[in-house]
């Protein structure tokens, strides 16, 4: 074969498939572009009108223009409400979902021009950056459309409460915007699985703890200061106690406290033992798998306590998980859970009376106890012979908060009366009477 037989031949080999992939390769990528779940083409949508926001950064760089503008906000926000009726979704709820997304939409953009102004050399310039009105608003706006209507397709996978942890991860992966955290992510995903189709709206536990005239709080009694027996009369008193009262007598309902335990605290909420859990509870990710946290109203972390004559000798993690340290913990909550994660050569006690636990480093039964912060602040105020071995350093961080049924009503309820509480100083005078 001559060679201008072969270049020939080879031609129309390369002639036949680039016919091929003319005609059949729109519909591969249609197929590969609606595959995955419903939840991703949400999240893909999300993660996409958060990457615009370089654009509108670049925009508003070059030309000056400040960052906050309410009254767009106002009109994104409207057209959302539309859009949710239209497509038959609670409209307060879709609200909420778009509210944070400006917000996000608004960090991403101080974030950028942070980067920019610290940075002169890489900023955007005149003839690059994109017409915001022309060009990028309008992707914006039907981006916005898109997600209200891709929202109700991702609703029984939002509200698959099994599906929690993959979700979250789904969220983590598929927003790839190098300034959204991941708690702001878990943000995001907390607010989507609150929207609620139009028919799936009624108030729900609100609605039956107001019609029932009693509201049922589940409460440990062994957490000082949330929730504890007073040695004086044999009550159950504390922080969340008062709070408890405080909530009941708003909604002008009677309060009965239920008495759970940390290690059946979520079979027990399962169960339908109470209405809303108050007893320090920490927010957790295990915990949000089948409930909603109201928002935290204290911040913490874990700490060591010990003997203050073995401050010293037990002020760091690495002195602490030693074979020769026992170091105590109570089951069934968050202090077991890191004690098991972090300490794996130390000697350790696992003591079911959380009441006692400290009266074992007292008795030198024990060398040191990881709790959180308040616990400690409280110990050690009521046993001088107890130190913070770390006082200035936080093992974790932490957020403590009202554990709730997954209703969004009783929610804003609960988070609407604690931004009272919080306001009105409420709140610090509770924590005082226990504390000091």
């Amino acid at each position: 074969m001559t060679n201008l037989a072969y270049l020939s031949r080879l031609c129309r080999k390369q002639l036949v498939l680039l016919a091929f992939y003319l005609i059949f390769s729109p519909s591969l990528l249609a197929n590969e572009s609606t595959g995955g779940s419903e939840l991703a083409r949400l999240l893909d949508l999300v993660n996409e009108r958060l990457q615009l926001m370089k654009d509108v950064a670049a925009y508003k760089f070059v030309n000056n223009v400040e960052i906050e503008n309410t009254q767009r906000e106002e009109i994104v926000v409207k057209r959302a409400l539309v859009g949710a009726q239209n497509n038959q979704l609670n409209p307060e709820s879709v609200e909420a979902f778009f509210r944070l997304q400006i917000q996000l939409a608004k960090e991403v953009q101080k974030a950028w021009i942070k980067r920019w102004e610290a940075n002169r050399d890489s900023a955007p310039v005149d003839h690059v950056a994109t017409d915001l009105n022309a060009e990028v608003r309008p992707r914006l706006i039907s981006l916005g459309d898109q997600i209200i209507r891709q929202i109700p397709r991702a609703l029984p996978e939002l509200h698959n409460t099994k599906r929690f942890t993959s979700n979250l991860q789904e969220i983590n992966q598929a927003v790839t915007n190098p300034y959204v955290s991941n708690s702001r992510k878990q943000q995001l995903l907390d607010t989507l699985m609150k929207i609620r189709a139009e028919d799936q709206a009624e108030p729900g536990r609100l609605a039956t703890i107001l019609a029932r005239g009693v509201l049922r709080v589940g409460t440990t009694g062994d957490y000082k200061p949330f929730s504890f027996i007073a040695s004086t009369s044999g009550k159950l008193t504390g922080v969340d106690i008062d709070l408890a009262e405080d909530l009941a007598a708003g909604m002008g309902v009677k309060l009965e406290l239920v008495k759970t335990s940390w290690p059946t605290l979520m079979s027990d909420f399962s169960a339908d033992q109470f209405d809303i859990g108050m007893s320090g509870i920490t927010d957790t990710h295990a915990r949000r798998q089948s409930a909603f946290f109201s928002e935290p109203y204290l911040v913490g972390g874990k700490t060591p306590i010990a003997r203050c004559e073995a401050k010293d000798q037990l002020d760091s993690l690495v002195k602490i998980d030693r074979a020769e340290v026992r170091v105590i913990v109570n089951p069934g909550g968050t202090n077991e859970k890191y004690v098991r994660k972090n300490i794996k050569n130390a000697q350790l006690i696992v003591h079911a009376d959380n009441t006692t636990i400290f009266q074992h480093l007292l008795d030198k039964r024990a060398d040191v106890m990881i709790t959180d912060t308040i616990e400690v602040k409280v110990q050690t105020g009521l046993h001088p012979e107890l130190c913070a071995t770390m006082p200035d350093h936080l093992l974790t961080r932490a957020e403590k908060g009202f554990l709730l049924p997954q209703d969004v009503h009783l929610q804003e309820y609960v988070n609407a009366w604690l931004r009272k509480v919080k306001q009105s100083d409420r709140l610090g005078r509770y924590f005082a009477r226990y504390i000091n």
